[in-house]
This record gives structure tokens, sequence and C-alpha cells, in this order.
């Protein structure tokens, strides 16, 4: 489920109920833009479960108490494992209880500490925003519906694509396309200013 819906577009657009020819071309322009936000902001922002992806599953440990996952906001923590050994089997886990969790990451054990070491670590989580749907959103995606100010931002960037003929721009380096779109952005700061406050710089640093 994309995190903005072509009913949203369509309102914007102002297209009547009953013309629904270019629902298509809007699913699919809507669908570049989500990407292009994602490579934009070092994120993933649609909701999602992270539970063997070798990019933000298995993390090195810190040595310490706490320990960033890679996406958040953090919505459920499924199973937190700590193996020198890299077998993560279920003798390794950390018992739930003891694990506390933040929207921005964090993921803390009361319990011991994230044994220093490479890819020792694995985060069984979900990750991510919901799409909101007529003013609401579903709670057992994510606990955290779309912001308000970036799902604005991404209908906007959809429909300014959409007018533009423009489909290439699932990433920030998209060509000609891509250059199009890093110039409609230039000229919107509140585009511009939106994008930036969700930006992933560094997993530590990372907020809500």
């Amino acid at each position: 489920m994309a995190l903005i819906s072509t009913s949203d577009l369509r309102t914007w657009l102002g297209i009547t109920a009953g013309d629904k020819a270019p629902n298509a071309k809007l699913e699919f322009v809507s669908k570049a833009v989500e990407d292009f936000v994602d490579s934009f902001t070092n994120r993933k922002l649609e909701a999602q479960r992270y539970e063997s992806d070798p990019h933000y599953t298995f993390l090195d440990g810190t040595g310490q108490f706490n320990i960033y996952v890679p996406q958040y906001p953090v919505s459920y923590v499924f199973q937190v494992n700590v193996d020198s050994e890299r077998v993560h089997g279920s003798a390794d886990d950390i018992d739930l209880d003891d694990i506390f969790f933040y929207p921005n990451g964090e993921i803390i054990s009361e319990s011991g500490f994230f044994t220093r070491g490479r890819r020792n670590v694995k985060i069984d989580y979900i990750a991510g925003y919901a799409p909101v749907v007529g003013n609401t959103h579903d709670a057992t995606v994510s606990t955290y519906p779309l912001p308000l100010d970036l799902k604005q931002v991404m209908i906007e960037m959809t429909v300014e694509s959409f007018k533009e003929g423009l489909t290439a721009i699932h990433t920030v380096d998209a060509g000609d396309q891509g250059d199009r779109v890093i110039r409609m952005l230039s000229q919107n700061s509140f585009w511009a200013n939106v994008l930036n406050k969700y930006k992933a710089f560094d997993a530590s640093l990372a907020g809500d």
C-alpha cells in the first residue's frame, strides 16, 4: 500500500469522481515520488517489518546497553538476539520484557550489553509510517501515521510531476527528469524544508 492514495491525488487535482482514466498513471507517479523521497531522506518511510533484511536487521554490536536500528519510527520489536557466532538461535534472545525502544530507533537492553562485534545483533522490528486514509491510519501497520506535512509535500510533488509528464523520478539522480525534480524542489522552500526535516543523517541522531 502506497503512502499516498490516488483518492488524495484526485481530490488535489480536482478530478471528478466518475473520471478514473488517469488513476493508473497517478499511482505509478506517486510510487516514483515515494521512492524519490526515500532516496532523498535516506530512509524507508513506509512501514514495513525488518525480520531478515541484510541491511537493516543484522547490526554491529556497540558494546553498550543501547543500539540504534537504521529505520524509524519504531512501532514494534519482535526479537532482539545477540550472538557472537552469528547463528542467532533462540537461546541467544534477550527477553523482550528487558527491552525498551523509542521512536527514533534507539533500542535499550536492561539485561546485558549489545556485545561489540560485526553483524552479531539481530533485531526483528517494524518501522516507518502508515498511510493516512480517511483521516485515520491502520495502527496494526504502524503506530505512527504519515506526518501531514510530509504527506502534503508528496501529494504536491506527485501532482506537479504528473502535470509535467515526469516518470523517471525514482531516485535523486535520474537524468534529465531527476534534474527537473531537483529544480522543482529548489524552487519550493516548503518542500525542501519538510524533506530536510525528515532526512536521516546518522542513526544515533535520528528523530521522529
